[in-house]
């Protein structure tokens, strides 16, 4: 016997359908073949399923009376023989098995395929289930980026429309030695609407960001904090208050990260 016909075997062993003869010869390739093995299991598994969904079934008061009459007829034939010893020992026929109906194994077969092919399904199911959340969350993942490529692309047009507006007011500020290479340019209108934008300027340490101060005469008003970019450009929208939209001075200062009330850096920046 080939490997394949011992494979056609399993599902009958599972159901308990294969003759004597089949049976040994199953029993002693399972010992050698782990493959064949952990295939029965999954067959007995779920030929175990399948019986606890069926109804148990009575054997017939006709078949007890016959088996009674097989055991009284078997001991009355023991006690004749002159051989045997007085206290005769009852023997006991072991049944036949029934004739296998070839339509009940085929049925038993294809309920056992059907669970199998359902179960097959399940898992496909669960897999497209499981795709099709991943497309979804790519989806969703694309859409944020385009919402906020359109945001930043509105925000950059409402700050070109800001720094061309008649009538706002421009200020340059220029670097110091500490930060010869930087340079900024902060917009404000009459409201104290202000835009600064800043280049040139070098990377802010950890726990550190750039801060915007309004100087009247030498009184310092604190701005908004900022953090330039790896290419040192950086920018701020900011409310100037109503001391500093007619007369003031402004300069940049490295600060810690969340902003200071007086400066303790150095100037890097200033407009004059």
């Amino acid at each position: 016997m080939v490997h394949e016909d011992y494979k056609e075997m399993i599902p009958a062993r599972a159901l308990s359908a294969l003759e004597a003869a089949e049976n040994r010869a199953l029993t002693e390739h399972l010992e050698v073949c782990p493959e064949c093995r952990n295939e029965l299991e999954v067959w007995e598994e779920t030929a175990a399923s399948l019986a606890l969904a069926t109804h148990p079934q009575e054997p017939s008061p006709q078949l007890r009376d016959s088996i009674l009459i097989e055991i009284q007829t078997e001991l009355r034939g023991n006690r004749d023989k002159k051989h045997q010893t007085a206290s005769a020992v009852a023997q006991v026929v072991p049944f036949r098995p029934a004739p296998r109906n070839a339509w009940t194994y085929i049925g038993s077969v294809g309920a056992i395929a059907a669970v199998v092919l359902f179960l097959a399904l399940g898992g496909s199911v669960v897999m497209l289930w499981r795709q099709n959340r991943a497309t979804q969350a790519e989806v969703a993942k694309l859409l944020a980026q385009v919402r906020s490529s359109e945001q930043q692309t509105a925000q950059d047009h409402d700050m070109m429309q800001f720094l061309t507006e008649p009538g706002n007011k421009l200020t340059n500020l220029v670097g110091t030695p500490a930060a010869p290479n930087a340079h900024a340019v902060l917009v404000y209108d009459e409201s104290g609407r202000a835009v600064l934008l800043a280049s040139g300027l070098p990377d802010a340490p950890a726990g550190k960001a750039y801060q915007l101060w309004y100087f009247i005469g030498t009184k310092p008003f604190p701005g908004k904090t900022f953090t330039p970019d790896r290419s040192g450009n950086g920018s701020l929208r900011d409310q100037l208050p109503a001391v500093a939209r007619k007369d003031a001075n402004f300069a940049i200062t490295l600060e810690p990260e969340a902003g200071v009330e007086f400066p303790t850096g150095a100037i890097l920046l200033h407009s004059g």
